[in-house]
């Protein structure tokens, strides 16, 4: 199947060609969990902005949430989300104070050139690949054009090769809330066993012919980072938000 080139934007890059991405750690699993049941039920059937929560481990989950209109509409979601505040009750506030120790929260923007997606891929598409494998490079100053060349170059090899549903790679660049030159890459599939398994088998096959070539890639890659991060992040369906559900 064909998939995004530099000229082409997929749906899911036009939907949210930039996302608020907020980090909560030190959580109190249950309380998390009763939380963001609560906001679900807040928001059913109403529209505006929703939210994926995305969960590392017990003390470490992730909610992202789609913007639009890039800085504007974080802007939109801290307004529209402290009014919502404001109508909490005493109880509902007690499981905002004690759901999670700490909150950071960050923008990333769409890098649609560095990434690997069908030509249609939306944001519906994604929401059905709950799990993702997550790497957060910071870059080293004089280094981040030869990650971003490495990087465009290694995608338009997968992009060529047609890889399809075996690999789905969204990229990312750091904005607000991160360390200067960051980028974010973000694997999708169905789950950590399809990702290992049958999904990593067709990449392996289908980048034969090039195998060299992605090696060296990577590999410029990661020498260009004084950092990497691998996270493994699955959706929780149950705690996000879809307008108009």
């Amino acid at each position: 199947p064909a998939t995004t080139s530099a000229q082409d934007v997929a749906p899911i890059f036009e939907s949210a060609p930039a996302v608020l991405y907020e980090t909560y750690r030190a959580v109190n699993s249950p309380v998390f969990t009763e939380y963001f049941e609560m906001l679900v039920d807040r928001y059913a059937g109403s529209d505006g902005y929703g939210w994926g929560i995305y969960s590392e481990n017990a003390t470490v989950h992730y909610r992202i949430t789609g913007l639009p209109e890039g800085l504007t509409s974080m802007v939109e979601v801290q307004q529209a989300r402290g009014v919502s505040f404001q109508d909490f009750s005493e109880a509902q506030v007690a499981l905002w104070n004690s759901a999670w120790g700490s909150r950071h929260v960050s923008v990333y923007d769409a890098a649609p050139a560095l990434s690997v997606v069908p030509d249609d891929f939306t944001v519906s598409d994604i929401r059905a690949l709950p799990y993702n494998r997550v790497f957060i490079y910071n870059l080293k100053w004089d280094q981040a054009t030869a990650f971003r060349d490495a990087l465009a170059a290694r995608s338009a090899l997968d992009r060529e090769a047609g890889l399809g549903s075996a690999f789905i790679l969204t990229a990312w660049s750091g904005d607000v809330g991160t360390e200067a030159q960051t980028v974010m890459l973000r694997v999708s599939a169905e789950s950590r066993t399809v990702d290992s398994g049958a999904n990593a088998e067709a990449r392996q096959v289908a980048r034969t012919a090039y195998r060299e070539e992605w090696n060296r890639l990577t590999a410029i890659m990661s020498a260009s980072a004084w950092r990497i991060e691998r996270h493994d992040q699955t959706r929780r369906a149950g705690l996000s938000f879809v307008p108009g559900s």
